[in-house]
């Protein structure tokens, strides 16, 4: 922008006044020059014209009907970064002191000599140029600010869809599996998997990108999307090996590796049945187990892996366990509001530990915020006594789930109105759940068939579902059985972005309960309630 692309306005009583700054004005280079003789005029064109259509209005203080002073107030009112000059040989102090509040910009006399009338338009005019080139700035900040975001939103979208978390929220047997995943900054240094290898085998591993910002997230991500890849092509040959798994994972690792960096993970092959781990473990926090109430510490048996590493070790630990804590350093190191780590109060509370939400919610009362990012990975056998307190064989039709849901509270009156008033929410989620997979067969996105209008087919069959409310001294437990095609609880689950009509209720379901555990085919589900 240069000199006569300003758009410049003279509001004056004076004709005379008008053409000797015109003529100034034009000597040193303006050219888009608007007058107003009559300040009513100017306020009225105020109302229409757009702030960069107005640069730089000069205004005689001395006018009839309104003066300058005014005229000041209106037009700093519609646009506060307009230039303004007030032009006036008064030398009143209150006059200048009110023009200073509305915000003038420099006071003239109207017989300024043209030397200094074009000194002082110069630096009021480089004023305005500035004014536009930070808007031009800003502007190219907020691109760049949304650009940044959106990689940000996508970068953590690639990452959940790189992490494979397939038996969390499930009970396999008389074991219920957990997780929990919550990064530091928007892209995690953390990285995790869980795979089922067979019914009673399970793979679990944690990677831990040491230091931080992409560099870290990056090693950690490509980490577990190579062992992922090698596991899954594995299985689909029937020739899962964990030995030769991490080989390949240590041979891939060091290869993307800068020279000063470094990488922690931790890898396992647990047996819940025959009680057996094999693992191997670079320099992450230990395994934690429990034996009935014994705390067993598996210590790493690797230095973290560095870009030189040329050699591991693989260990088996052959016990008996009864749970089993797998962690990234975020749970440990955070400081507790004592000023101590929070594993100085983890030994202390973990035979207290039931559920994965239990030593959560001790956190989160304990720690103001996490130091680092958290990754866990939690496994515990059932060893609760429970009572049965109702059980039902509920036909699934929409008046019989209500009427159930309606009528449940007054048939579990034992229990505290908390919990009561948890179960019949969390109930009518579940319910309705089995109509639309039992009954209804819907068995793709329920977005997708709203979206398109699609007709929904009843399939003319009486379906049930069994439902038992139990009780212990720690907790209340809805165990609901269907006999219908189920669904993928790890997928729905796997994203932190819900589609608007698919996994709302079992995103409820999770927040709401202190534990959400299904079976693998997604037809069996426990909720779990702390009394």
């Amino acid at each position: 922008m240069i000199k006569k692309d300003l758009n410049i306005v003279i509001v004056d009583d004076s004709k005379v006044a008008y053409v000797t700054l015109k003529t100034m004005l034009m000597s040193i280079g303006f050219k888009s020059i608007k007058y107003f003789e009559y300040p009513l005029e100017y306020v009225n064109y105020l109302k229409h014209v757009k702030q960069d259509e107005l640069d730089i209005v000069f205004i005689d203080y001395q006018m009839p009907v309104m003066n300058g002073l005014k005229v000041l107030y209106y037009t700093k009112f519609k646009f506060k970064d307009i230039i303004t000059v007030m032009m006036t040989g008064s030398s009143d102090l209150k006059l200048k002191e009110k023009a200073i509040q509305y915000g003038v910009n420099e006071f003239m006399n109207k017989g300024i000599d043209f030397f200094e009338f074009k000194t002082k338009l110069n630096i009021l005019a480089n004023l305005r140029f500035y004014y536009y080139e930070s808007k031009i700035q800003q502007k190219k900040l907020e691109t760049l600010l949304e650009y940044k975001d959106t990689q940000e939103i996508l970068a953590v979208q690639k990452q959940l869809k790189i992490i494979e978390d397939r038996i969390s929220n499930h009970y396999y047997d008389e074991w219920l599996i957990d997780s929990f995943f919550k990064p530091k900054d928007i892209l995690s240094g953390d990285s995790y998997s869980t795979l089922k290898i067979s019914d009673e085998v399970f793979f679990v591993s944690i990677v831990d990108g040491m230091g931080k910002g992409i560099s870290a997230s990056l090693s950690s991500v490509l980490t577990v999307s190579f062992m992922n890849y090698s596991i899954k092509k594995s299985l689909e040959f029937d020739d899962f090996d964990f030995e030769r798994v991490v080989k390949d994972t240590f041979k891939y690792a060091t290869s993307i590796m800068l020279d000063n960096e470094a990488l922690s993970f931790i890898m396992l092959e647990i047996n819940l049945k025959q009680n057996t781990i094999k693992y191997v473990n670079f320099g992450m926090p230990p395994i934690y187990l429990t034996n009935k109430d014994n705390l067993i510490k598996i210590k790493p048996n690797n230095y973290p892996l560095l870009q030189s590493s040329t050699n591991f070790d693989i260990d088996l630990y052959e016990d008996n366990f009864d749970s089993i804590l797998i962690s990234s350093d975020g749970l440990f190191e955070s400081l507790s509001e004592d000023g101590y780590p929070y594993f100085v109060r983890f030994k202390q509370h973990y035979n207290n530990v039931y559920l994965l939400s239990d030593l959560l919610k001790d956190f989160k009362a304990n720690v103001s915020e996490a130091d680092d990012d958290m990754s866990i990975v939690y496994m515990k056998k059932e060893d609760l006594i429970f009572k049965t307190v109702y059980k039902k064989e509920i036909l699934l039709t929409q008046e019989n789930i209500k009427n159930e849901v309606d009528t449940l509270e007054n048939k579990i009156l034992e229990l505290p109105q908390r919990i009561r008033d948890k179960i019949i929410f969390s109930l009518n989620e579940l319910l309705i759940n089995c109509y639309e997979h039992t009954v209804l067969k819907i068995s793709k996105n329920k977005h997708e068939i709203i979206q398109k209008d699609e007709k929904i087919e009843y399939n003319g069959k009486e379906n049930f579902a069994s439902l038992t409310i139990l009780v212990s001294n720690e907790y209340a437990m809805v165990y609901l059985k269907d006999n219908g095609q189920g669904f993928d609880v790890s997928q729905i689950l796997k994203s932190e972005w819900f589609n608007k009509y698919h996994g709302r209720g079992i995103k409820m379901l999770k927040k709401l309960t202190d534990g959400m555990y299904y079976n693998v085919t997604g037809n069996h589900v426990k909720l779990y309630f702390k009394l």
